[in-house]
């Protein structure tokens, strides 16, 4: 657990801090989708082989601040916010307020951790 826990001390800040368009943190050498893979890489190499203890409410919402900021970057919002882009922005801004204030999401917003199957899914249901 406080292997996890170091995990999300190092990358929750520098998450925060380019939703913030913060830039002092990490001083934005890369470019946001090199830092997303960046996460998703080293999440990948810290994951492999260990039998990780369910993921906390506080977890999921890193998850999903990253995963909303993600699908933000691919899919910049132009001059006319759609409705799609309005959901998008609004989502984002309720997980990044979860993540500061380190509590889980709220109720109707989920996210796995990357290789996590949700509760009742089966790998063979996948094939």
């Amino acid at each position: 657990m406080e292997e996890t826990q170091a995990f999300f001390d190092r990358y929750g800040p520098l998450l925060l801090a380019r939703l913030d368009a913060d830039n002092s943190l990490d001083n934005a050498r890369s470019g946001p989708l090199d830092f997303i893979e960046e996460v998703l890489d080293s999440w990948s190499q810290f994951a492999r082989g260990r039998v990780l203890e369910a993921p906390s409410p506080q977890e999921r919402a890193f998850w999903f601040a990253l995963y909303q900021f993600e699908e933000l970057v691919e899919n910049p919002v132009t001059a006319r916010l759609d409705p799609y882009e309005a959901i998008l922005m609004q989502n984002l801004a309720e997980a990044r307020e979860a993540l500061r204030a380190g509590r889980g999401l709220p109720d109707g917003l989920f996210a796995t951790r990357p290789g996590e199957l949700p509760e009742g899914f089966d790998d063979e249901e996948l094939l």
